[in-house]
């Protein structure tokens, strides 16, 4: 009597999960969605694809030599969802297309970020405390979130995505939704440019320098599209005003790679920079000034000598003596304003270029 009591009680506990599972009502196109997009909202790493193509596309328009750093992708992502939950995103009811497909209209109002942050990354991009675009980045964003919530959107857009039957599911193409989402947060990435930009111009001069005064010319290579010929020939260019009529081309030769030993010795380092107007920056440059050639024009000019060929050589003598053995000064660091536009336009006769260059190697 027991087993069979059993077997009844089974056979009602059946009876009502199969009652329960006819009762359930399916998911619809639309509801499928839905889940889709709050899932990007919600979830850590659902707006993974969005970032890079925002990434890929920001390195091709502004031409950032620099990387977007590794470390900031997380916290910028989840930027990114923060402004995501402010768009609200009505569904309508799903149209069936064919057998399988359905259409699903989806009307938002975008964010845009863009203009939403302009002010506050303008007003930050002067004001930049630090030489790591990871930390720059991560206090623009956490006060740019705080703009979101109260952020005034754009007029309404419809977007229709097409949804597939998928056995007792759906499928979407991730590509559409993603085009959704990019659309739903235009100037998503104008966080990161406004740091960004300031810092590919630090990475600029920090190579122009490198190129100009040591003849390490790849960095360069990449911010400017010259070849390595081309470089190498603006390296050696830069050197001829130092060859002298009184020497032989062979001398001349010899003063050529004293003076590119003298100016690779040279020590400097670009520190914070910052961004006045979209062609002038300010920056910190520290430097151990080399007064190799300073102390090399004292020394032959203190000397004592019966013919140009004794001039001559001492000449040599004392350049390659201060090429092998640099002297410096007191390290120091000094404020340097940098006008992009003179130096695009090769204006180098810029009263602040020349006292940079004087502090690096003082001549005179």
């Amino acid at each position: 009597m027991k087993k069979k009591g059993l077997i009844l009680l089974s056979g009602i506990m059946l009876l009502g999960v199969l009652s329960a599972g006819g009762c359930e009502k399916k998911e619809a196109a639309d509801d499928y969605l839905g889940r889709y997009i709050t899932r990007a909202k919600e979830s850590e790493g659902e707006l993974e694809s969005v970032l890079e193509d925002g990434i890929v596309q920001v390195k091709e328009d502004e031409e950032y030599v620099i990387d977007f750093p590794e470390e900031l992708k997380k916290p910028y992502e989840a930027f990114l969802q923060e402004a995501l939950k402010q768009v609200q995103f009505e569904l309508n009811k799903a149209d069936k297309e064919s057998e399988d497909t359905y259409l699903v209209r989806v009307t938002y109002e975008p964010l845009d970020i863009a203009s939403v942050t302009q002010a506050i990354n303008e007003e930050y991009a002067k004001n930049i405390a630090s030489t790591d675009l990871t930390t720059e980045a991560k206090v623009l964003i956490e006060k740019d979130t705080e703009l979101l919530a109260s952020a005034d959107k754009q007029q309404k857009k419809s977007q229709t995505i097409q949804v597939k039957k998928s056995g007792d599911t759906f499928e979407i193409e991730e590509e559409d939704v993603k085009e959704l989402l990019k659309s739903a947060l235009p100037g998503y990435m104008a966080p990161y440019t406004a740091v960004a930009g300031v810092f590919d111009m630090r990475d600029f001069i920090q190579a122009y320098l490198d190129a100009s005064f040591k003849g390490e010319t790849e960095r360069y290579q990449l911010h400017t599209g010259q070849t390595a010929e081309e470089a190498a020939a603006g390296y050696e260019e830069s050197f001829s005003e130092f060859r002298l009529d009184e020497l032989s081309d062979e001398q001349n030769d010899r003063l050529m790679n004293a003076m590119k030993a003298i100016f690779k010795n040279c020590q400097y380092s670009v520190g914070i920079t910052k961004m006045n107007t979209l062609t002038e920056y300010v920056f910190d440059m520290t430097t151990k000034p080399n007064t190799s050639i300073l102390n090399a024009v004292d020394e032959l000019n203190a000397g004592v000598y019966y013919s140009q060929e004794a001039v001559n050589e001492a000449c040599l003598e004392i350049y390659e003596k201060y090429a092998a053995q640099p002297t410096y000064d007191e390290e120091k660091t000094i404020t340097v304003t940098w006008n992009a536009f003179n130096m695009l336009s090769d204006q180098l006769d810029d009263a602040e270029y020349n006292n940079m260059l004087n502090a690096i190697i003082p001549t005179e």
